[in-house]
This record gives C-alpha cells, sequence and structure tokens, in this order.
C-alpha cells in the first residue's frame, strides 16, 4: 500500500487551518478569557489570564490589616482560585472546537471543566470567613 505523504500533509495543514479558524473565532465571539475570585471577606480580589498570569490584584484596606504572611496566603490562594476559573473558562471556549481529543490536551494544560461546586471547594488559608461570603 502506497501512502501518498504530499496528500496526507495537505490534509493534516487544512485540519490544522480549520481548527485554528475555528478556535480563533470562538474566543473573539467569547471575549477576552480571564478568571476573578475574591477572598471570602472581600479584602483580596485577584484577576488572571489562563495560565495564572495576574492582571489585577485588588487588596482593601482590611486586608492590608491582615499582616504580611496571611496577606500573601490569601493572594496566593485567591489567585490559584482565580487561575482554576480562568483553565475553566478557556476549556469551554476550546473544548466543543477542539473535541474529545483536544479536551485532554486542554487538561494537560490545566485547563480543566469546572464543577458546579467550585466555589464551594474555596479554601479560605485564614481559615475562617468572617463576612459568611463565598468567594466571587
Amino acid at each position: 500500500m502506497d501512502i501518498d505523504i504530499d496528500r496526507e500533509l495537505d490534509s493534516v495543514a487544512r485540519k490544522v487551518e480549520r481548527t485554528r479558524a475555528d478556535a480563533a473565532e470562538r474566543t473573539a465571539r467569547v471575549g477576552p478569557i480571564s478568571g476573578r475570585a475574591s477572598s471570602g471577606d472581600g479584602s483580596v480580589t485577584v484577576e488572571v489570564k489562563p495560565g495564572g498570569l495576574p492582571t489585577e490584584i485588588v487588596i482593601t484596606p482590611r486586608g492590608l490589616q491582615l499582616g504580611a504572611d496571611a496577606l500573601a496566603a490569601q493572594i496566593m490562594s485567591v489567585a490559584a482560585h482565580a487561575t482554576r476559573r480562568a483553565g475553566g473558562a478557556m476549556h469551554a471556549a476550546l473544548a466543543p472546537v477542539l473535541g474529545p481529543g483536544g479536551e485532554k490536551h486542554l487538561a494537560d494544560l490545566g485547563y480543566e471543566p469546572l464543577d458546579d461546586d467550585d466555589d464551594a471547594d474555596y479554601d479560605n488559608p485564614l481559615g475562617h470567613n468572617p463576612l459568611g461570603r463565598r468567594p466571587r
């Protein structure tokens, strides 16, 4: 059985280009993909791009009263939560374009779907949620 390498390469190139165009169109439709989370007491809010690059960190005066170690822990925890959300948003945007095989690659990159219980699983590093609010 002879394989026409040029024809096979052209076929793969067309599939790659079609997938790239579909992904570009879908991400343009959903807009910028990011994740945002706040601490339970609202003292720290972090927004990140997929992969965790921070685009905004907001610390309220109450957050500044936490002390350096507690504030650092709060920022790291909230950033991790925001990163999971950004990964979930990326997964939601690209999984329909890439299909089942692509979903595995997205998961390998850390872009996994979020559970409905995502907010319930938030772990406040300070061990309490003084205002009883869930992270946003």
